[in-house]
């Protein structure tokens, strides 16, 4: 069946495998898989839906793990005209049959457990509901201000532009060979991995195991150019032992789905002699700005505008323009909008985030959220402020920075909790930050713990966080230790 027209990722993978067939799309333990055999497996892919009574328009289920069922599964829903619902791997099964009902899946393509090329697919036999935008390639999963997953509705044109751009901006050209740790089903590895193997050729490499050793030894011996990754993942390579971990074929590592603590940036660059290249971006809107030099992080910032890209700063009453404002963002890559439910701040080419930031001598720096912000007695305080002086004190690994309910008022109070390779206290944190941050903004309560729980993207766990709290006894608006 010929690519569906007026699909550009389909138009462009069809190019690709006329003009190179054998370009080697995954590597993996098992070995290679080219863009004929991808091609061939997604038809396989293709046929089966195209059995069902599914109308094309009815959006599919994705969910696995990286390789070669995914990609297949990926192209297959879209060649049969199926907008893909890009689902976590964690789920429950309670929140996929929640998310089935939500989106009206059709059916659900799942990467197998015990591996293999083709996903499985099982019918759902949920009510129909209206079908996303004319258009939709993909729904990426995004959490909203109640911790329900929303979706992002996004076009192929819009997929498409967004990987050109990233391209372009970080200089990522055919030959090169890109570690794929970062999940597929995010928009991260949507944009940075998925969408260029499909349109460009470039190569994956997908390690059997994704634990910091087993996805080093894939690097080596495929001899990977490109890391895109999360902070979480560079602070655990610091924590291995001295000698060459990364392979010596590698020029480029990025680090994007949470803030990059500047401490960490500068200890890299200087244990492994590269530079971490800050990314920012949202799911809503694909890559907003990189830092194309590589030390935009040990700096604070996360680089200039992505190409294509045009940022604003919106005022935010109440805040000066030295406290931030709203990150507004205009380009070819912003999705259609939001669905099942629409919102007026995504849509028309623009996306209103919920960032906070300033320009620092050009480039953006982050300086929190809007719906984070923590009231303390009529002060506002940006926990990312709070997080990264904290996290330059030696030998923290991860902090995160929370407000809570104040019992003597009714205002709120500053909460850090950190994660430390040693015997870091309380009284430590709070010493470190009294002098760096103003009186307010120093936390008045400290929880440490062995490890801050976080996702495949680097995002916080929240559900496990307020698991170990509880574990440390720290309750939502009390805790164990006072400044």
């Amino acid at each position: 069946m010929s690519p569906r027209p007026g699909d550009p990722i389909l138009e462009a993978f069809a190019r690709l495998v006329r003009r190179r067939p054998d370009a080697p799309l995954l590597l993996a333990a098992d070995g290679a898989v080219t863009a004929a055999g991808i091609d061939a497996l997604g038809r396989r892919v293709e046929a089966r839906l195209a059995a069902t009574d599914l109308p094309p328009e009815r959006p599919i289920g994705l969910r696995g793990p990286n390789g070669t069922a995914f990609l297949t599964g990926f192209l297959g829903a879209r060649r049969a005209g199926h907008p893909v619902v890009l689902l976590d791997q964690r789920a429950t099964a309670p929140e996929l049959a929640r998310q089935a009902e939500r989106f009206g899946l059709g059916a659900l393509l799942q990467v197998p457990a015990e591996g293999g090329d083709l996903p499985t697919m099982e019918p759902l036999g949920g009510a129909e509901r209206e079908p996303p935008p004319a258009g939709t390639a993909a729904v990426k999963l995004t959490s909203g201000s109640s911790g329900e997953s929303r979706g992002v509705a996004v076009s192929a044109g819009a997929l498409c532009a967004d990987d050109s751009a990233l391209r372009a901006s970080m200089g990522i050209a055919e030959g090169d060979r890109l570690l794929a740790l970062v999940p597929f089903a995010h928009s991260y590895g949507l944009s940075s991995l998925l969408v260029p193997a499909l349109t460009v050729g470039l190569t994956l490499v997908v390690p059997e195991d994704r634990g910091p050793f087993g996805a080093l030894r894939a690097a080596r011996e495929h001899e990977v150019t490109v890391f895109p990754t999360v902070p979480a993942y560079l602070a655990a390579l610091l924590s291995l032992g001295e000698g060459d971990v990364l392979p010596p074929s590698l020029r480029l590592v990025l680090s994007a789905g949470s803030a990059l603590p500047p401490a960490v940036a500068e200890r890299f660059r200087r244990r492994f002699g590269l530079p971490v290249h800050a990314f920012y971006g949202a799911s809503e809107c694909g890559g907003i700005a990189y830092d194309r030099e590589g030390r935009g992080a040990e700096r604070g910032t996360v680089g200039e505008p992505v190409d294509g890209v045009s940022v604003e700063l919106e005022e935010v009453p109440g805040l000066s323009a030295q406290e931030g404002g709203r990150v507004v963002v205009r380009s070819a890559a912003v999705a259609p909008g939001y669905w099942p439910e629409p919102d007026e701040r995504l849509g028309g080419g623009r996306y209103r985030t919920g960032d906070l930031a300033r320009l620092a001598g050009g480039e953006i720096a982050l300086v929190g959220r809007l719906g984070d912000l923590i009231h303390v007695r009529g002060s506002k305080v940006s926990p990312l402020e709070v997080e990264t002086v904290i996290s330059a004190l030696p030998a923290v690994d991860d902090v995160v920075v929370q407000g809570v309910r104040d019992p003597q008022g009714g205002g709120e109070l500053v909460r850090a909790v950190v994660a430390a390779r040693r015997g870091v206290t309380a009284e430590e944190v709070v010493r470190w930050c009294r002098g760096r941050l103003a009186d307010f903004k120093v936390p008045r309560r400290v929880v440490v713990l062995p490890e801050i729980p976080r996702t495949a993207r680097g995002k916080l766990d929240v559900e496990g966080l307020a698991a170990a709290l509880a574990g440390s006894g720290e309750g939502p608006a009390a805790g164990p230790e006072e400044a």
